[in-house]
């Protein structure tokens, strides 16, 4: 078990690697399934085993089920409204090339997609934990939820747009006074 483990985890960061290195090459929408199982050295029915698309791939190579996703909802000070802030940023500081290399590609807007909604979601569970009286007052927490989710992701993809030359600590004081707001 432990060995196909550490096969799956090669597989994935071989396949991950090589969605990047393709990005960097030739940017994001030019990259094809058949491109990057040639680049990893893997077969498509190992690719369509692990992933069902290249969008897939692309944020199933970010580990964010664990560092955006498991977070505590009750530490306001590190993940307000139970999103990893902080994660976001680091991690996008660090993979300014990949991003920037994806601007202006359907990969981007998949992304930006996927962590508004991932961020909605996370401000949705943490006032579902607060009283609601109406359910015009469910319908509003939603909104300010997307709201909220939509401005921040806005805000990270911009700064990455930008070279990411805001510091990282700057960012995160104000996606945190977003969240405030809502």
């Amino acid at each position: 078990m432990q060995l196909d483990d550490r096969r799956t985890q090669k597989t994935k960061k071989n396949l991950a690697d090589a969605l990047k290195e393709l990005i960097l090459e030739k940017g994001y929408d030019a990259v094809t399934v058949q491109e990057i199982i040639d680049r990893a050295n893997v077969g498509r029915s190992t690719f369509y085993n692990h992933y069902e698309s290249k969008e897939q791939l692309l944020v199933g190579n970010i580990n964010f089920q664990e560092a955006l996703i498991n977070v505590p909802v009750n530490d306001d000070e590190n993940y307000p409204m139970g999103i990893n802030i902080a994660y976001l940023f680091n991690h996008l500081k660090e993979h300014v090339h990949s991003g920037k290399a994806m601007m202006g590609s359907r990969g981007i807007d998949f992304l930006f997609n996927y962590f508004a909604d991932l961020c909605a979601m996370r401000i949705l569970e943490y006032h579902k934990r607060q009283p609601v009286n109406t359910g015009s007052g469910q319908q509003m927490i939603r909104y300010q939820a997307e709201a909220a989710a939509g401005g921040i992701t806005r805000m990270l993809f911009k700064w990455l747009e930008d070279g990411a030359v805001v510091p990282v600590n700057e960012m995160i004081a104000l996606a945190k006074r977003i969240l405030e707001l809502h």
